[in-house]
């Protein structure tokens, strides 16, 4: 069997359950657009989790509310989809196996991670299994690195508890280079954020070589709005637009704007309060001043 998924702390933590039930011979990586422009092939013998949904895969499970939209047309298949915190918490309730008990605090940080869901100072000085969550940002490149790393941790979690986890020199090393990069990318955020209205916009399109950082951090230089619009350059020369509600700012979550259904007509999705979309680069500031005009407070 072999499981395509993100390279994230989800797609982590949905292949250490995985492997414990299943015959897990490979794990490969994919991008959600490129699942849905169908630019991933699948067998009978591949599994989906935390992607699209790929006609002629053995199982699929997932979480995205824009996915939700779309299973009459699925039908049936065999996995599991549920409006859950996470992917890898639609795995843990699939299966229910023995086994996961033991790895419960890392699902629960997962679901935290994954759904927004923490605390300023866990956005701020990252620990744990959120430190942890945040070497696998998937915008830090699938490099054969990238690669080895993952697959090295999907074994080594189940082998060893937190503590040494974090001590190892190889992710101790990434570690130091999250909390390194965090703060120039503080820096970067204040140079090319601005706020609009309820909104923060985020424009990062042109800069090379941009630090990683947290995706939440933006909420807590700009406390007062309630929703964020970034913008970057995209790896296959196009315009990507990511846009979330803060996790802080509660004033738009009884606010009709689904973020995963507005962007899934843009040919992206998400969930409810996160999504992204991908742009040609000429229908760029059209679709950007179309997504803002939907976010803005009336």
């Amino acid at each position: 069997m072999r499981v395509f998924t993100r390279g994230d702390l989800d797609g982590l933590t949905s292949l250490v359950l995985l492997t414990l039930v299943e015959d897990v011979k490979d794990i490969d990586f994919a991008h959600p657009k490129d699942v849905q422009d169908g630019k991933v092939s699948v067998t009978a013998n591949d599994v989906l989790t935390n992607l699209p949904y790929v006609k002629g895969c053995g199982m699929w499970f997932d979480h995205h509310f824009s996915e939700e939209m779309k299973l009459k047309q699925i039908g049936s298949f065999k996995g599991k989809f549920a409006l859950a915190p996470s992917a890898a918490r639609v795995i843990y309730d699939y299966y229910r196996h023995p086994e996961f008990d033991r790895f419960k605090e890392l699902l629960e940080v997962t679901d935290r991670l994954d759904s927004g869901r923490l605390t300023t100072d866990e956005v701020i000085n990252p620990q744990g299994w959120i430190l942890l969550g945040l070497t696998l940002d998937p915008r830090t490149g699938l490099g054969p690195d990238f690669r080895k790393y993952f697959r090295w941790l999907v074994e080594y979690i189940k082998e060893m508890p937190l503590a040494k986890i974090m001590e190892h020199p190889t992710v101790k090393k990434r570690c130091e280079q999250v909390l390194k990069e965090q703060e120039a990318f503080k820096d970067l955020l204040k140079k090319h954020s601005r706020p609009d209205g309820n909104l923060i916009i985020t424009d990062l399109r042109g800069i090379k070589g941009a630090p990683v950082g947290n995706r939440f951090l933006v909420f807590t230089l700009f406390p007062a709005a309630n929703a964020e619009v970034r913008i970057f350059d995209g790896k296959l020369g196009n315009t990507v637009i990511a846009v979330g509600h803060s996790i802080f700012n509660q004033s738009a979550s009884g606010r009709p704007v689904n973020i995963g259904e507005l962007l899934s007509k843009y040919g992206g999705g998400g969930h409810r309060g996160a999504g992204t979309c991908q742009i040609p680069n000429d229908q760029a500031e059209a679709t950007i001043n179309e997504i803002i005009k939907h976010l803005k407070e009336k």
